[in-house]
């Protein structure tokens, strides 16, 4: 004690703030003190930790039932059966998978496996070797780099159906899991699986739930009512073993954020879950810390439900052995700004969320997030008409407008599928030439109740046997809808010269039931040039068509060509490009009323008169 004495009072207190400081300082591979898989014997006892409520992880014993070698490529687990009053009731809980399991006071893995139905709480844990090589794999992080700018402005980007890639509307297509979940998730309820991993909702309903959940439980993701990031007493912005961790998919208005729970953590690296939550390999989502509100205790499936907090780094890897995060990154996530009016109450409601950058899936929460608030603002189950516009930002690009129209007799959500902006996203982020950041997206509303539509119920010509270059007159008998009455709108068309002797094709349709020609897409900006070239829903397009072949060749359309001309073309243009009964001629009669239907006149064309 007495050379204690001698030792300076700032020397002994800056020992000790180093030496505390050395104990919250993250470990490193080397400190961690680890048990392989060839150590482990059935019988050996241990711990887990996990959060059950709150944020303060807690212990519950466990007993090492076996291990099971190569229960996936490569990869052994460890049987362990669990040992505490809420597992003792609820089993193995969706949002424990990642809780470190410890034997002989050394970490030996992850919680991960479960079975559906089980009648005691027994788990498979992932070994902690495989879940460090995750760990240790190198990132790529690809750039997206501005391009340059579009060659032509922005314009309106009208309604149709189809592919953007080969003419009409955006496409959404659902993702698939890959052989990873389909091996678990195919109605086998005795075979042992990852436990699932509750999504926590906060703001969602009834349908934007559903399409959710359609999208997301084949991934083993269970969409659960929660909570958002509200106001709390909590503030835990660190990581913790045995800590909960969300990784976040929307955030704002509306929240979605799946739940699991943290490993351990190595460094800048969070290791959890025990098994993948996409198994997308790299990828960048932003991850959080959270709060357990509760478990929820199920026969089929117990989960927690939580609630996300603070936004602490980002997702790199997604693998079979588990999530690696870094606190040193964080993910971009797609501002959404949507604004529904309703024109006869005279009310704007605007929502704002920001959604996670993910090639197949942002379209999908794009979707969600646009019906939700739709619902919300306006439930009204009768007859009604909406138009809606949008701003599409694209890194490096020219923003995208665009302006689509429907009309429902029981209310708006049943149109909110029929929009497409949500398949311009798709077509944007999937497109076969390179990669694409979706900056921000906007989307405004305007709601009519009634049904603002008519129909085109006949159309018929001033000559059906008319000479070139005569300038014939196209009928089109109107009827729109609740009214007994018809109208008629004569649109003048002028016969090509070069139709001579030729039978003819004439369209008259609604801007909806009628794709303009386009070439096949050579690169990004021809297929969002391919976007901005439909036709208004609010349109009666008329339509010359002659026979005859084009090529698309370098994204430009040769229309009417002889067959000669075609074939030497075919090999540069490649046979998906040929193109039958190209268009000669379309006109354009705006209406204030969306056009429904579409009719055909076939006319035969004169021989051209010999001087």
């Amino acid at each position: 004690m007495k050379e204690m004495s001698k030792v300076p009072f700032f020397y002994l207190t800056r020992f000790v703030v180093l030496a505390c400081l050395s104990l919250l300082r993250p470990q490193s591979v080397a400190a961690l003190e680890t048990i392989s898989v060839d150590q482990v014997r059935p019988g050996m006892k241990g711990y887990g930790l996990t959060v059950f409520s709150g944020t303060q992880p807690e212990r519950f014993e466990v007993e090492v039932v076996s291990v099971v070698p190569n229960f996936s490529l490569r990869q052994d687990i460890i049987l362990i059966r669990c040992k505490h009053p809420v597992t003792d009731l609820a089993g193995v809980i969706g949002g424990m998978s990642g809780s470190p399991i410890f034997l002989e006071g050394k970490l030996a893995g992850a919680l991960a496996y479960g079975w559906r139905f089980g009648k005691e709480p027994l788990a498979g844990v992932t070994a902690i070797d495989d879940m460090l090589a995750v760990a240790r794999r190198k990132t790529r992080e690809r750039k997206i780099k501005p391009h340059g700018k579009l060659g032509r402005g922005p314009g309106l980007i009208p309604g149709g159906g189809g592919s953007l890639t080969h003419g009409g509307g955006g496409s959404l297509t659902r993702s698939r899991p890959d052989n990873f979940f389909s091996r678990f998730f195919e109605d086998k309820h005795s075979e042992l699986i990852p436990a699932h991993t509750p999504l926590t909702l906060g703001g969602f309903e009834g349908r934007a739930r559903q399409i959710l959940t359609d999208e997301l439980e084949k991934f083993g993701i269970d969409p659960v009512a929660g909570g958002g990031r509200g106001k709390t007493d909590l503030d835990q912005k660190v990581f913790v073993p045995g800590g909960a961790i969300g990784v976040q998919l929307i955030r704002g208005d509306m929240s979605a954020t799946a739940i699991g729970t943290v490993t351990t953590i190595v460094g800048k690296n969070v290791l959890a879950f025990g098994h993948p939550m996409f198994n997308m390999g790299e990828g960048y989502l932003p991850v959080t810390t959270a709060q357990i509100h509760t478990v929820i205790a199920s026969l089929m499936r117990s989960n927690k439900l939580g609630s996300p907090l603070n936004v602490a780094g980002s997702l790199v890897q997604d693998r079979n052995a588990c999530i690696v995060a870094r606190t040193d990154q964080q993910a971009k996530m797609i501002p959404v700004k949507i604004v529904i009016e309703d024109t006869r109450s005279r009310r704007t409601d605007t929502y704002q969320v920001e959604v996670a950058f993910h090639r197949l899936l942002t379209p999908r929460f794009v979707h969600a997030a646009l019906v939700n608030t739709i619902v919300h603002a306006a439930s009204d189950a009768t007859d009604v008409t909406a138009e809606m516009t949008g701003i599409v930002k694209i890194a490096g690009r020219s923003p995208l407008s665009f302006h689509d129209s429907g009309a429902s007799r029981s209310g708006l959500a049943q149109l909110a599928g029929y929009f497409r902006p949500v398949g311009i996203v798709a077509e944007v982020l999937n497109n076969p030439f390179e990669d694409a950041f979706v900056e921000a997206l906007e989307f405004k509303v305007k709601l009519h109740y009634g049904l603002r539509r008519a129909s085109i119920v006949g159309a018929y010509v001033t000559s059906y046997a008319p000479a070139p270059g005569d300038i014939i007159n196209v009928h089109v008998r109107i009827r729109h809808y609740n009214s007994a009455s018809e109208e008629m709108v004569t649109v003048p068309l002028r016969i090509p010269t070069n139709a001579a002797g030729q039978k003819i094709r004439i369209e008259v349709a609604g801007g909806d039931f009628l794709s303009p020609p386009m070439a096949t897409p050579q690169n990004l900006d021809e297929l969002l040039a391919n976007v901005q070239q439909f036709y208004p829903p609010k349109t009666i397009v008329v339509g010359l068509n002659l026979p005859g072949e084009g090529v698309s060749v370098r994204g430009r359309i040769m229309e009417r060509l002889p067959q000669s001309v075609v074939n030497a073309l075919s090999p540069v243009a490649g046979q998906d490009q040929i193109a039958h009964h190209r268009t000669a001629l379309r006109k354009l009669v705006p209406t204030d009323y969306l056009v429904e239907g579409k009719q055909q006149i076939s006319l035969t064309v004169g021989g051209l008169k010999s001087r």
